[in-house]
């Protein structure tokens, strides 16, 4: 793998060059890679005017020719760039303006063509050495010297990642290109069997192999600059080194941004609400040039990545001002997609930017105690499971009053694989958080919303056999039809679905805080989740034991409105999470009130969404009362 090659590149690009060229993404990244292959190279190929290898010089000429063929369709700018570049190549110009020119197309490229230039999530190192091993290994050998097995004989020889040109001038944006396009004609062929995301992983594994865990003795130190993935996947260590100037420890540094990116990346950058902040800044100055689709992108991620993942210490230390915080955010997210005025925009983000500095004061003392840690998990538990158990009860209390044994199985097996689901997931908890807050958000957001369309089915039923007459006629149909398993699979699927999404967003609550109570914390951690677990088993029985007095037709009643009511909450809480996802639209309300016990936020995207299911269970409902007789003659006349 990984030959750096130049004349062998030239033919990876000649059947492209046979057809008519379009302004693609493949054509771009080809450009990009010689673009680097110009700019690190060059030096060979001329020294202080003069040429010192005629091969070299030669492929330098055929490298811009190639770029120039490349970018037929490019924007003006990025051509008239090309012809400058070959020009200085024909004057034999010094590394550094070709170098210079090289690096500035580049750039010019990737933002005209809008290349990725990082992954869209951080880097395996794990998965990235298992790929080394099955797929490089045998020719770059196990620690990267280029001396694997099937090494010998091979021209060019293997990259050796350990040379001090590898090592220092190498990007893993570089390497990514290498590994997807390949190299014609050599050994080093185009990895296309490999998803981006395994090629990233790749990437930056073999930037890591020329350093050691000895290598990083950081300790605490605060790290003096902010880095991000894309400055991690888009700069060499050359590129990093020059911008440590200053820091004591900028070797160990570098190793420990290779060894450990994410980590090391996120110190770097602060804790979450400093990101927050960070972040709100950004989107305020996008937006004051005009960039609105990038202000609310920032903006967005200001509340995802850096408000959301300490949501749950900010609500127990005080839940109406995380409340606030929220609704505050909300709004400058709203003025940005609203097009407010740059002032108006500008307030909202410093008073969020105020209060995300007073979350900071609220958490900043704040240690977790043994009853702290009881307390936070076990309301979560409760918080999320009232809900999903109150709808599998009031099921479970109609089918023992239509005394049908069979259907409470079902309903019993929905809901247990909802909660072994929940296990599932909390095993798997780290592969969970790959997952970004957008997604997260989205997952229960529309998982919420399947849950409505079920529940406005279940209510309509249960309303449309409340009256006695009704009853009277399911029950001796239902006796005669006892022995089939009449839509037994749907009442599985229903108790499935409701207690799912409550296991899957107490799953992503629970792991935050699970990593921020600390090890010692661990018993009452889990003392509250089986402490909440035993309080809705004692409450469970008792709903279920008292819903034996209350007659048929009541309990039918009272659960339909109860059923009805959970569809409209959970049509508040599901659309409010999409908003937080970022795919619809948010408009504030005038007046800040929210409560989300009942699914209300004031947002008119939510209420208006409230109001339609609430108006459709009253349109139901009245369809439900409408006399059997009536019913018919009406179908009758229709015909």
């Amino acid at each position: 793998m990984f030959r750096f090659v130049r004349l062998t590149m030239l033919l990876g690009v000649l059947s492209m060059l046979s057809k008519p060229l379009i302004a693609n993404d493949q054509n771009a990244r080809m450009m990009v890679h010689l673009l680097d292959y110009i700019a690190v190279d060059y030096s060979m190929a001329v020294n202080q005017g003069e040429i010192i290898s005629s091969a070299e010089y030669s492929e330098m000429q055929e490298f811009a020719s190639t770029i120039n063929s490349l970018g037929v369709n490019a924007p003006a700018t990025v051509k008239s760039d090309i012809e400058v570049l070959k020009q200085l190549i024909a004057e034999k110009a010094s590394q550094e303006k070709v170098a210079s020119v090289a690096t500035s197309i580049k750039q010019k490229i990737i933002s005209s063509y809008k290349l990725e230039i990082a992954p869209k999530r951080w880097p395996d190192l794990n998965n990235g050495r298992q790929l080394y091993a099955l797929q490089c290994k045998s020719c770059h050998g196990e620690n990267g010297f280029g001396d694997g097995l099937l090494s010998a004989g091979l021209e060019p020889a293997p990259t050796n990642f350990h040379s001090p040109d590898k090592a220092n001038g190498l990007s893993p944006f570089q390497a990514y290109n290498t590994i997807r396009l390949g190299v014609e004609n050599t050994a080093m062929r185009a990895f296309d069997e490999l998803s981006d995301d395994e090629i990233w992983d790749l990437a930056f594994y073999v930037l890591s192999l020329p350093h050691t865990a000895s290598d990083v003795n950081l300790a605490d130190q605060e790290i003096g600059i902010k880095i991000d993935l894309e400055k991690l996947a888009s700069r060499s260590n050359e590129e990093f080194r020059e911008s440590l100037q200053g820091f004591s420890q900028s070797e160990e540094l570098i190793s420990a941004l290779r060894l450990y990116p994410k980590e090391i990346a996120e110190k770097s950058q602060g804790d979450y609400l400093h990101q927050a902040i960070a972040l709100l800044e950004r989107a305020n100055k996008a937006y004051k040039t005009g960039d609105n689709s990038k202000a609310r992108t920032l903006a967005l991620t200001a509340y995802l990545e850096g408000v959301e993942p300490v949501e749950v210490q900010l609500r127990a230390n005080d839940a109406s001002f995380s409340a606030k915080l929220e609704g505050q955010l909300a709004k400058v997210r709203s003025a940005i997609e609203g097009g407010q005025s740059p002032a108006t925009v500008d307030q909202e983000i410093s008073a969020s930017i105020e209060m995300i500095n007073t979350a900071k004061g609220k958490l900043r003392d704040k240690t977790f105690t043994a009853w702290l840690a009881f307390l936070l998990s076990s309301s979560i538990i409760l918080r999320e499971g009232l809900e999903a158990f109150l709808v599998v009860i009031t099921m479970l209390s109609i089918i023992r009053a239509i005394k049908i044994p069979k259907a409470s199985t079902y309903v019993h097996a929905g809901w247990i694989g909802a909660i072994a689901s929940g296990v599932l997931m909390w095993l798997a908890a780290g592969s969970l958080f790959k997952f970004s807050g957008a997604q997260r958000e989205l997952m229960e957001g529309f998982i919420a919303l399947f849950a409505v369309v079920v529940l406005l089915y279940l209510g309509f039923w249960m309303h449309s056999k409340s009256e006695a007459g009704k009853w009277q006629a399911y029950v001796k149909g239902k006796i005669q039809k006892l022995a089939r398993t009449e839509n037994m699979i749907g009442l599985a699927f229903l108790s499935f679905i409701v207690v799912f999404r409550e296991a899957f967003e107490s799953v992503l609550f629970l792991s935050a805080l699970s990593l921020e109570v600390g090890d010692s914390q661990q018993a009452a951690f889990s003392g509250g989740i089986v402490f909440a677990f035993a309080a809705l088993i004692v409450i469970s029985v008792l709903i279920m034991k008292y819903s034996k007095k209350l007659p048929i037709a009541k309990l039918f009643k009272y659960s339909a409105i109860i059923i009805s009511a959970l569809a409209v909450i959970l049509t508040g809480k599901g659309l409010n999470a999409i908003q937080e996802a970022g795919s619809i639209s948010i408009s504030v309300m005038p007046f800040d009130f929210r409560l989300e016990a009942i699914g209300f936020y004031p947002t008119w995207e939510t209420t208006i969404g409230q109001v339609l299911i609430l108006g459709l269970v009253i349109v139901l409902w009245n369809v439900a009362n409408r006399p059997v007789s009536s019913q018919k003659s009406t179908a009758v006349s229709s015909t």
